[in-house]
């Protein structure tokens, strides 16, 4: 069980970087410098720098419940990430 939920926590994150970085605002934005960023991007972004490095490297060593916590912060960026990223246009 506290595997899936570690390899869980990895998949959304991967998800979350993939899909919803900087790399992928390039690419449907078309704003290739930066200049457009949304502001509501740009601080989740920023926001969630920090944290998601620091417990990257400890997911291993995380409890039942560290990771259920970490898995739902993910779930909740991934879906604030998804509504900005539907209003960008091209």
């Amino acid at each position: 069980m506290i595997n899936n939920l570690k390899q869980t926590l990895r998949e959304l994150r991967a998800k979350r970087l993939i899909d919803y970085g900087n790399t992928a605002y390039q690419h449907i934005s078309n704003d290739w410098h930066f200049k457009y960023v949304p502001t509501e991007l740009r601080e989740l972004w920023y926001s969630f720098m920090a944290p998601s490095m620091s417990y990257i490297s400890i997911i291993d060593y995380m409890s039942h419940d560290e990771l259920i916590h970490w898995i739902d912060i993910e779930n909740s960026l991934i879906n604030r990430l998804e509504v900005i990223f539907s209003k960008i246009q091209k």
